[in-house]
């Protein structure tokens, strides 16, 4: 990565800094997200057959979304990725 100009290396450190900080935030999370999802489960084993059914659909659409939704932010980052480094990699391509 030497040949790479000082501020740009400076910017990648910048970025990882802040998603390692996000990183250790979401992990600090987790603890609420499981006393969510065990309540959800306690909820869920008390409702008859038809609302678990209803219920563990709902949860498999939301699942479904939000995977969608990270798939789309992740390839938002690649074509800027992308964007940022071919002009440097050939400078000679405009865009």
């Amino acid at each position: 990565m030497s040949n790479w100009p000082d501020w740009f290396q400076e910017a990648l450190r910048q970025r990882f800094y802040q998603l390692e900080l996000a990183s250790e935030q979401n992990a600090s999370n987790l603890s609420e997200d499981k006393n969510l999802f065990t309540k959800m489960d306690q909820f869920k084993t008390n409702q008859n057959e038809d609302i678990q059914r209803l219920l563990s659909e709902w949860e498999e659409a939301i699942g479904y979304q939000l995977s969608q939704d990270k798939q789309s932010i992740y390839m938002e980052g690649v074509k800027d990725g992308i964007r940022l480094i071919l002009p440097v990699i050939q400078p000679t391509v405009t865009r």
